[in-house]
């Protein structure tokens, strides 16, 4: 009986914790360019180095407001990165990868994305 008991306690506490959570828009989502307005014109400034707090700081709210998972188009980096910022291995290439690294003492957050043509076939999201 105690561990039925346990059990749907347990049950009953997973429901309302996930209720909690904020939900993080998918990256291709219409919305992000609104709700994520005042982030994106931080990390677009090109008068900020990426290795300046500010960016580090906006980089880290990016990643609370959108899940990058769902990334599949370079459009989508380039509407929210700036280009400047941008590391990419071999710009000629169709396939390439592309990284964004924002530090700030001895903290970072570092969006990788692997590319073909014009999509997005994988992204890595680092942070420490």
């Amino acid at each position: 009986m105690k561990k039925m008991l346990f059990l749907a306690a347990s049950f009953a506490a997973l429901l309302v914790l996930s209720g909690c959570a904020p939900e993080r828009l998918p990256a291709e989502d219409l919305e992000v360019p609104e709700v994520c307005a005042d982030i994106i014109r931080v990390l677009k400034n090109p008068t900020l180095p990426a290795n300046s707090k500010e960016k580090y700081e906006a980089a880290k709210k990016l990643l609370k407001k959108v899940d990058f998972s769902f990334i599949r188009e370079t459009k989508t980096i380039n509407d929210i990165f700036y280009h400047g910022d941008a590391l990419i291995d071999f710009p000629q290439q169709q396939d390439r990868n592309i990284s964004f690294n924002y530090q700030y003492k001895n903290n970072y957050v570092r969006f990788q994305f692997r590319t073909f043509r014009t999509f997005v076939l994988r992204a890595d999201i680092t942070e420490k």
